[in-house]
């Protein structure tokens, strides 16, 4: 498949401004960013975590890009190692309850582009998504269905701080994995942005993959299953449920999810049929 058909598109950790000391809220919006993007039917499915090992072959590296310390990644280099397309990176300074977010658009094969949106949490984040589909319009990215997209994300500002934490643990497991019943992804971070924000989506998803990753399946369900009543169309809880039927081998349930998936994204219903029967089978 020619790669430019469907193209990829990454987002990278969301940097401190020269004037903010590093917090979780960087990579918390980062992740809100992903969710977003995961679900475009324009672009191929393509979430950071995938590629953070080889963007970042070691711990120190990434956590040094997290918060803001050069040296800083090669896009354009990037962008032909890994055939990803589209790369979106920026920064945040909060200003009182706004966060600012600066935000840069590399196409590797054309321009950049460049725009800072306000980011309000009190709205459930929703007028920044709409403004951000404003300016992807005026680069012909704009999101083709905004029913996926502007689920009301009700997170406080400590529980996106706890959220970002979380997902940098994460990330640093993929980065170096952890295995063992001794050596598990300590979930302190993941409880903590559940605690501060109970009706958030992302929180209840990012803890459910923490936990998938723990080989906690139950729980990890029970978590993904809690992120879905707070937005049905989302694409990482979607994923989640469906890798543990897969786990399970249950698969009603995995095809119940591959289905549901397909429907969001916009994807083939046969090829998730038949990803599912593979899966299974393996």
């Amino acid at each position: 498949m020619d790669l430019f058909q469907k193209p990829r598109l990454i987002v990278m950790p969301l940097a401190p401004d020269s004037n903010q000391s590093f917090d979780g809220a960087g990579l918390g919006i980062h992740f809100l960013l992903g969710n977003l993007f995961g679900v475009h039917p324009k672009l191929t499915e393509c979430w950071f975590g995938w590629r953070v090992k080889k963007i970042f072959p070691t711990d120190t590296a990434f956590t040094a890009c997290c918060r803001g310390l050069p040296p800083m990644p090669d896009i354009c280099a990037l962008g032909k190692q890994e055939k990803v397309r589209y790369w979106l990176t920026g920064t945040y300074l909060t200003e009182g309850e706004i966060v600012q977010v600066s935000m840069t658009l590399h196409d590797i094969q054309g321009p950049v582009y460049d725009n800072t949106l306000p980011l309000s949490l009190g709205d459930g984040m929703r007028a920044f998504r709409h403004r951000l589909h404003d300016w992807l319009d005026t680069v012909d990215l704009a999101f083709p269905r905004t029913d996926t997209v502007l689920w009301p994300e009700w997170i406080t500002s400590k529980g996106l701080d706890c959220l970002g934490r979380g997902l940098e643990t994460l990330y640093q497991t993929y980065i170096t994995p952890k295995g063992g019943a001794g050596n598990l992804i300590d979930l302190t971070w993941f409880n903590r942005a559940v605690a501060a924000s109970p009706r958030s989506y992302l929180a209840h998803d990012l803890k459910g993959w923490a936990l998938y990753k723990n080989q906690e399946i139950t729980r990890a369900k029970s978590s993904f299953e809690a992120a879905l009543t707070f937005n049905d169309k989302g694409v990482g809880a979607l994923s989640g449920m469906l890798w543990c039927a897969v786990k399970e081998k249950n698969r009603e349930k995995a095809l119940e999810y591959a289905l549901a998936k397909a429907r969001v994204i916009d994807a083939d219903p046969v090829a998730a049929r038949a990803w599912v029967d593979k899966k299974i089978s393996e």
